[in-house]
């Protein structure tokens, strides 16, 4: 089989609750994070080619504020908070949003990597989202980041078997998430052996990886 030329991405979504409960620093922290992230990934020769970022935001109604697109065009914008959390809602134009963006394998063309999801919310969802997530397990890879130390961990158990927590918001946690996500986009990018990708983050991230 012959394929083409094109560069075989692996795209990561930031799906990001931005509901009233993400009030404060909580939403504060999150959107000075990207800027930190997208530095640290131009930065590293495994994902400044490979990388492409999304962000979808969702409250009351899901929004992609950034389609698709390589890290070096990625631009932050500002995050605002309000609403509900309609998280069934948000999964379902997730998927969406997969579907019209992601490559699939031809016969001439590779296909990109299974795509890479971080949820971001404090777990409080107020919609029927458990049925959502069990219509599309498998289709992508997601780990789930629990905000605040109030974060409704149970069910984010129920998204994802990656569950992470920011018990705080301070420039040390947040810097060290920050950290865990560049680490787990560079491993993914490099296709290294799942198993000792799980070893080595529970080793140098055990403060926030709770499964």
């Amino acid at each position: 089989m012959k394929f083409d030329s094109v560069t075989r991405r692996l795209p990561v979504y930031m799906l990001i609750d931005c509901s009233a409960s993400m009030n404060g620093d909580a939403i504060e922290s999150v959107d000075q994070g990207f800027k930190n992230l997208t530095a640290r990934l131009l930065n590293d020769p495994h994902t400044a080619d490979i990388v492409w970022l999304s962000i979808i935001v969702f409250d009351s109604v899901p929004r992609q504020l950034i389609p698709l697109c390589p890290i070096d065009s990625f631009r932050s914008l500002p995050l605002s908070v309000g609403g509900s959390s309609n998280l069934g809602k948000a999964l379902d134009f997730l998927y969406q949003c997969v579907k019209k963006e992601v490559r699939k394998q031809t016969g001439e063309r590779r296909g990109d990597w299974k795509p890479l999801v971080f949820l971001m919310t404090d777990g409080r969802a107020t919609d029927h989202w458990e049925e959502v997530c069990r219509k599309h397990a498998g289709d992508m890879n997601m780990v789930a980041c629990g905000v605040g130390s109030d974060a409704n961990i149970s069910n984010l158990k129920l998204i994802s078997d990656k569950v992470v927590q920011m018990k705080d918001m301070s420039r040390e946690t947040f810097d060290q998430f920050i950290e865990f996500l560049s680490f787990t986009m560079s491993t993914a990018s490099q296709r290294t052996d799942s198993r000792s990708d799980r070893l080595i983050l529970e080793q140098k991230y055990d403060r926030i990886l709770l499964t």
